[in-house]
């Protein structure tokens, strides 16, 4: 389980570093992509909060969300920051499955695979981030109460 836990971090930190760097870039030099994102939204409140508040914000909120994704990924290089950084990026993971990664598709079965199912699969792999691991081994002397 240690040595999951070493990859696992090192996967999300670059990962999430660099979809914050993307962000950082594309928000500037193209911001119009973002707009397919509302037609792969689940909900349709969600698909037109995206095409009435978001688009028109976007310029912002892509330095905010490529601050947010670099400090989550950071936070997956220390061990004691692990925790936290777990719940972002779950809480993100959570808020793009439901918004799609803006691919059309015709069926609900094909929206699944194109804008869903890499988001499932790295939430299933985030969870065992998700508490501190001790550094106690087993066998060891037990920390003073």
């Amino acid at each position: 389980m240690i040595r999951y836990r070493i990859v696992a971090r090192a996967f999300f930190a670059v990962v999430f570093i660099c979809g914050g760097l993307v962000h950082l870039v594309l928000g500037r030099v193209d911001p119009d992509s973002y707009a397919a994102f509302a037609e792969t939204a689940l909900f349709g409140w969600l698909g037109e909060l995206w095409v009435l508040w978001v688009m028109p914000n976007i310029g912002w909120l892509t330095i905010v969300l490529g601050i947010f994704e670099i400090a989550m990924g950071l936070g997956m290089t220390r061990r004691r920051t692990v925790p936290i950084a777990a719940w972002g990026i779950m809480a993100f993971l959570i808020f793009i499955t439901a918004v799609g990664y803006g691919f059309p598709t015709d069926t609900p079965i094909e929206d699944f695979f194109k804008n869903r199912i890499i988001t499932i699969v790295m939430g299933i792999a985030l969870l065992p981030l998700f508490t501190r691991q001790s550094r106690r081994r087993a066998g060891g002397p037990r920390p003073a109460s």
